[in-house]
């Protein structure tokens, strides 16, 4: 549970543009701990801890036990003394009208209203910078018009130097993604540089929102005072969408072998298996988009193709799914037996359907696009793809009784029509996204 919820954590903490590093300190206590993630918070611009006082714990503490709102019970356990707490102190320091709280718990409202206080502003963490500012989540228009813009333009080299006409902004972690796989993998590998060579696919897009009514910053020559265009059809409409865009990618290091003579052997090695994510902006006039921009660096990321057990495998492949622009599907499709199930794509009259089986620890799914017959009656199969997940008895070591389970001991396989079998389980949504007919979102399209 614990390496769940931190892989879980690191990956919001990517899909936000954050570097996430290999922890390298060592902590000899939960003391030691809590400094350190306190004193990395206190060190965040614009961030203010507060304090937890006597007096708020003490009326926490009362919620729980007589079961005040926002405490509760479940089962027999009695619970909601440390939102009680913080929420106290948070009150005590501004009124209701100066306070934006985010968090999707309802007991944060119940709280409030038991309190007889007025319900501040409440935002979840997605809605988070549409309250801010003048943005709104995207309703699938922008979203659509993003991945038409890069399958035309897919795949493509990375540019370099003046080179501007596929551009996502500096490439950053390659190398430091390599140092990591190769640490403790018996080589003698020295890495002296990597860098991404070509963005190969579109593999998804998440948390699209759109800021309305931009100005116009394209330089235009002054017209003479009174002076109308007699081709002028009236204001363009601008507006500016930004989205978290992922690729898949190649790239290359250069490293250096040690040899018995002494003198290093320096070679380049080529890397298939690259994801790169890329903090992006597009310029919208009227409803085309006409610039695209990187907000942040870009990250460099090696996909990997073994995991620790078949679960992590599986939540590998179902998170790489939701990536897929407008697909609502159930990420879990099955627990511990076989399940069948259907997912439609917001806007577009296509569907996704999942055949998943088990077999022990191994897993297969099959993953199917359908398009509408001509006649709309019916569903046509467009084209299917296979990932298997089976374990890999070498990872056992030592003998069957005194041995214990390595490492990567559960294997991915895809296999499908025209698919890169060098990105693993993300190798499915770009397939996806590749074979869906973009410029027929509609969202009125039923469900």
């Amino acid at each position: 549970m614990v390496k769940n919820a931190a892989r879980d954590e690191r990956d919001r903490l990517k899909q936000a543009g954050l570097r996430v590093d290999v922890p390298t300190a060592h902590y000899g206590s939960r003391e030691e701990v809590i400094d350190a993630v306190l004193a990395n918070l206190s060190a965040i611009p614009h961030v203010r801890i507060i304090p937890l006082t006597g007096a708020s714990a003490a009326e926490a503490l009362k919620d729980q036990v007589l079961v005040r709102e926002p405490a509760k019970v479940k089962g027999v356990v009695k619970s909601g003394a440390s939102d009680s707490a913080w929420l106290r102190d948070v009150v005590a320091l501004a009124s209701s009208e100066e306070i934006m709280i985010v968090s999707s718990d309802g007991d944060v409202k119940k709280a409030f209203a038991a309190w007889r206080r007025q319900v501040p502003l409440i935002r979840k963490r997605e809605q988070l910078r549409a309250a801010l500012f003048d943005i709104t989540v995207d309703d699938g228009h922008a979203q659509a018009a993003i991945v038409s813009y890069f399958l035309k333009q897919l795949p493509a080299d990375v540019p370099s130097g003046d080179d501007s006409s596929f551009d996502i902004g500096r490439i950053v972690g390659l190398e430091s993604a390599i140092a990591r796989r190769s640490d403790g993998d018996g080589t003698s590998l020295s890495t002296y540089g990597a860098s991404v060579t070509r963005l190969v696919a579109l593999a998804g897009i998440a948390d699209v929102t759109v800021e309305h009514d931009v100005p116009d910053d394209t330089p235009v020559a002054p017209e003479p005072r009174g002076y109308t265009r007699p081709d002028s059809l009236g204001t363009a409409k601008h507006h500016v969408a930004y989205a978290t865009v992922f690729f898949l990618a190649q790239g290359e290091a250069t490293v250096q072998t040690p040899l018995n003579d002494g003198d290093p052997e320096v070679s380049v090695i080529p890397y298939e298996n690259v994801m790169v994510r890329a903090q992006l902006s597009f310029r919208f006039t009227d409803g085309a988009i006409t610039a695209a921009a990187a907000e942040t660096d870009a990250t460099a990321l090696l996909i990997q193709h073994e995991y620790d057990d078949d679960d992590e495998a599986f939540h590998a492949l179902t998170d790489a799914l939701t990536l897929v622009p407008g697909l609502e599907l159930d990420t879990d499709p099955f627990g511990d037996s076989d399940a069948d199930l259907n997912g439609s794509i917001r806007g577009i009259p296509a569907q996704v359907s999942v055949d998943a089986r088990r077999d022990s620890g191994d897993w297969s799914l099959s993953v199917a696009l359908w398009h509408p017959s001509q006649g709309g009656q019916e569903r046509e199969l467009d084209a299917e793809a296979e990932v298997a997940c089976t374990y890999n008895p070498d990872s056992w070591w030592g003998g069957s009784r005194d041995g214990f389970q390595g490492p990567d001991g559960y294997q991915i396989s895809v296999t499908a029509p025209g698919l890169s079998t060098n990105h693993g389980v993300w190798a499915v949504p770009a397939w996806l996204i590749s074979r869906i007919d973009w410029s027929a979102f509609d969202p009125n399209e039923p469900a």
